[in-house]
């Protein structure tokens, strides 16, 4: 699953909000315990295709392989107190072992082929991700989020109606963890050290991230069953709601969103139509090209979570951008704080809709890095249209490939 949340909180107390979610890969390991969870370290083993019977191609079976024994030593290394291990250690070995494996490089940066790794693994390794299941449909009214331009919408947890964030740029949903404890669900503990990848912030020491099953979540009657959240304190999600409604759920409808009606609908999926904007699935997450002052495209998360713009610090020096003099705020997330520039972007563009003089904030998160993407396309240019949102079909890692955002511009 991909969980990235931060909050940005302007000098003046302003809050601007910025709502990114990113854990996919942290899930793979929690969700098929045959393989790992239900063995002790000396039978630790990932079957590969061949073992299965398969015969995936030799450079593809090699490079699994390769894989699979680093996955392995990286395992026997972390549970070799000479003990046998719990549950929960191992399923916390395997996360921190996929993320030292499968997504970083050795010298600790981000691998840009950490998806395709992945998939790969699955494949050869006979594990699933958790699958889930969809049904109803929804009407519903929103409610903006006071001082942003966010919104809020009544989501049904355990027989009780919750308020959550609408959270496009959250892969996966999150719950406050109180209701999860209240709720009797049994988590997995995520490290500070695996949360700090996939969150906004300099300090996570004294934060509480785990990962459950979570139960049944619906909005209207639109429902869907198996969703792999993260249960972290009330106090870190962003507005102090009670969790984020993430694509998780998002994706297995057709969404359209009218922020001057502040109505939701959710749909049966249907086919893409000529004028939309093709979206790419990456980590959970959905990416566009953009243009930015004229200059692209560069690849952008759309996030219904995020208040305004923002830009990576790679992409402001490529843009040629003027910082010297830039005010400099806190965006607030998950660990804490982080330092970020404010500047005003003269022109973005997806395809051809266009707006002029939008606030941004320019940001170094590892976050952007992980995604692969130059920004964020926030709510100051999202809530001018209409939005329908279609999703494609899921892929071995459970989140699709492809999609489409139909845009509407709504009159003033």
């Amino acid at each position: 699953m991909l969980i990235v949340n931060c909050y940005i909180v302007m000098k003046k107390m302003k809050s601007i909000a910025l709502a990114i979610a990113i854990l996919p890969f942290v899930g793979f390991i929690v969700s098929p315990p045959p393989n790992y969870a239900q063995k002790t370290p000396s039978q630790i083993v990932l079957e590969s295709g061949e073992q299965r019977g398969e015969k995936p191609s030799l450079s593809d079976s090699d490079r699994a392989q390769e894989l699979i024994k680093e996955l392995r030593q990286c395992l026997k290394k972390a549970l070799s107190n000479g003990e046998e291990s719990s549950l929960e250690e191992m399923q916390g070995a395997s996360m921190e072992c996929t993320m030292e494996v499968i997504m970083l490089n050795p010298d600790g940066t981000i691998n840009p082929n950490a998806s395709e790794l992945m998939e790969l693994l699955l494949t050869t390794s006979g594990a699933s991700m958790p699958t889930t299941s969809s049904k109803g449909q929804a009407s519903v009214k929103l409610q903006p989020v006071p001082n942003s331009r966010l919104f809020s919408l009544p989501v049904t947890v355990g027989d009780r109606p919750r308020s959550f964030l609408f959270d496009t740029g959250a892969s996966n949903s999150i719950l406050d963890s109180q209701i999860a404890e209240e709720l009797g669900l049994t988590g997995t503990p995520i490290s500070n050290r695996l949360l700090s990848y996939f969150v906004v912030g300099d300090d996570c020491s004294e934060v509480n991230a785990s990962l459950y099953y979570l139960p049944p979540l619906s909005v209207d009657t639109a429902t869907v069953e198996g969703i792999n959240g993260m249960g972290i304190n009330k106090e870190s999600i962003p507005g102090n709601f009670s969790g984020v409604l993430g694509l998780d759920f998002l994706n297995a409808f057709d969404v359209i969103l009218d922020p001057q009606s502040l109505q939701l609908q959710l749909l049966p999926p249907s086919p893409s139509v000529a004028g939309a904007i093709p979206l790419i699935g990456r980590f959970g997450v959905t990416i566009a090209e953009a243009k930015i002052n004229g200059k692209g495209p560069f690849l952008f998360l759309l996030d219904t979570g995020a208040d305004i713009m923002v830009l990576s610090d790679r992409l402001s020096t490529q843009l040629s951008l003027d910082t010297s003099s830039a005010d400099i705020d806190e965006v607030r997330g998950f660990c804490g704080v982080e330092s970020a520039k404010k500047t005003t972007l003269d022109l973005v563009a997806l395809q051809q809709h266009e707006a002029r003089n939008l606030e941004a904030v320019i940001i170094n998160s590892e976050v952007l890095q992980l995604l692969g993407v130059d920004g964020i396309v926030g709510q100051n240019f999202l809530t001018r249209y209409r939005q329908h949102w279609r999703f494609g079909e899921a892929n071995a890692l459970g989140f699709p490939e492809e999609g489409s955002l139909l845009l509407t511009p709504l009159e003033n």
